[in-house]
């Protein structure tokens, strides 16, 4: 592919290829040649002017004109195209050439930075070279300076030996050799104590191993003898020592079904309580009936109310207010006056539903006794009492006397029973908690942990935790069981509305 790139890369209708040609970046000031990828330029040039057409050479030029344009096409308007297409060739070539620049530009930097290295390199072999040679020169200066000296020491003691006529000693200059040799000495006391000093190491050691190995004799001696007594005493004692071990597991037996049957005892000791207490309030109940039986029975018809004592007749017209108890009252304390009403009207609501729940309790409480005495009558094979034989002998009283009594028995009877229903109550739900405790006590901290996040509340600490889990199983345990006594109740009170009624038909 050849094309002209012009500058700046802009096309127009003038091309003079010879100073459209970009040059090839050069490197630093050195003319080396470079590696760019020139396109291939002719050396003629063309002019392209309206209908006419020129070729120039090198030497020589041709022109012609006319109206046909030389087999070109005719300019029309929509040859724009044309000019287009070669605007984006022009563009690619550029973008192609900025490539190829770059890559040329990088591989050029590359090789100066390996140039730059080679010099470094041999700058740093030059001044090792410089270096040795110094060192050489010093050690050569050294010998020459010796030599020298031997040479003047050997003149000098010539001179005086002949000036003197006998043998003189001059001492040389031997401070050199004087500081090897302690140096050398030196190493070889430093030598000497490394190795005296791990020659002891080794000798140290050697003396501990011998010595833990005397020791580890000597244990092991002293265990063996131990062995060999305890063998002994065992042999001695044998049929005395196991004698004395089947006694000591059959009273641990003994102690395991007496602490079995003591807690059958304890169990078998609170239901038996639980009957007495249970006995009591029933007995207390049916000499309640029996009262209220006779009250019942003892009350007059409304027609001899009537003629002993009749209503008196309202009074007649709006009764007149006294001046006395004319009060004048403000807003607020009409205010205060209503919210004390309200007050009072939602405390007197809530004591009447404590005061039915407290019946209801009572109720069931009592048809579940009547039904136990019932069927231990059953168990029995013993004939009911007629009541009403029993009944006409009990006195009579009057009505004023018999509702006192009345009100004083019921106010008793009341407390004594909601006081038993609470304490059975309380007991049961400590018995729960005991239960639920006992199941808990070897539970370790990720167990409870585990409990607490099951219960859906938080750990804090092991026992609270205990105590929360227990508490909170024990109250659902309680529930249960009094779902299952209110259904066995109202299972009582069915059968013993179906026996009332046959016991009715058959009289």
């Amino acid at each position: 592919m050849a094309a002209c790139i012009r500058d700046g890369g802009a096309a127009g209708p003038n091309r003079n290829d010879s100073n459209g040609i970009l040059l090839a970046p050069q490197q630093g000031s050195s003319a080396s040649t470079s590696n760019a990828i020139v396109p291939y330029q002719g050396p003629q040039s063309r002019s392209y002017n309206g209908n006419s057409e020129g070729y120039s050479g090198y030497g020589g030029s041709y022109n012609s004109g006319g109206s046909h344009n030389n087999r070109q096409r005719y300019a029309r308007q929509w040859n724009g195209g044309y000019m287009d297409r070669e605007r984006g060739r022009d563009e690619k070539i550029d973008r192609l050439y900025g490539l190829l620049s770059d890559q040329v530009e990088e591989r050029e930097q590359r090789k100066r930075e390996a140039a730059k290295l080679e010099l470094l390199e041999e700058e740093k072999k030059k001044l090792q070279a410089e270096e040795e040679k110094k060192v050489q020169a010093i050690k050569e200066r050294e010998q020459q300076e010796a030599r020298l000296g031997r040479i003047v020491r050997t003149s000098v003691k010539a001179v005086c030996e002949s000036a003197l006529g006998r043998k003189v000693d001059i001492p040389e200059d031997e401070d050199g050799e004087v500081t090897k040799l302690r140096k050398e000495l030196e190493d070889l006391r430093a030598k000497s104590s490394v190795e005296t000093s791990a020659s002891r190491l080794e000798a140290l050691r050697k003396e501990k191993e011998a010595l833990l190995r005397m020791r580890n004799q000597e244990g092991e001696e002293e265990r063996l003898l131990k062995e060999i007594a305890e063998l002994r005493s065992r042999k001695e004692l044998g049929p005395v020592t196991e004698g004395k071990q089947d006694e000591i597991m059959a009273l641990q037996l003994q102690v395991k079904k007496l602490s079995a049957f003591r807690t059958a005892l304890e169990q078998k000791n609170a239901e038996v309580s639980a009957l007495k207490s249970e006995n009591s309030h029933l007995k207390k109940e049916f000499s309640d009936l029996r009262e209220d039986f006779i009250l019942l029975r003892s009350k007059r018809s409304a027609g001899a109310v009537t003629e002993s004592s009749p209503p008196e007749e309202p009074a007649k017209g709006k009764p007149r207010a006294e001046s006395s108890t004319m009060a004048m009252y403000t807003p607020k304390d009409m205010e205060d006056l209503w919210k004390a009403y309200k007050d009072a009207l939602a405390g007197k609501e809530i004591a009447v539903k404590e005061a039915e729940m407290c019946k209801e309790r009572m109720a069931r409480m009592g048809a579940s006794r009547i039904r136990l005495s019932s069927r231990r009558a059953s168990v029995r094979k013993t004939t009911p009492r007629n009541l009403r034989t029993s009944f006409q002998g009990v006195e009579v009283m009057s009505d004023d006397e018999g509702k006192d009594s009345d009100k004083d028995k019921e106010k008793g009877k009341t407390r004594d029973i909601v006081d038993v229903t609470h304490d059975l109550e309380v007991a049961k739900m400590a018995g729960f908690r005991e239960i639920r405790l006992k199941e808990l006590r070897q539970a370790k901290k990720v167990d409870m942990e585990a409990a607490c996040e099951d219960e859906g509340i938080t750990y804090i600490k092991l026992d609270q935790a205990r105590d929360d889990v227990a508490e909170i199983r024990a109250s659902r345990d309680y529930a249960a069981w009094l779902k299952e006594k209110e259904s066995r109740d109202e299972e009582d009170r069915d059968q013993q509305y179906t026996t009332s009624n046959e016991d009715v038909g058959d009289e």
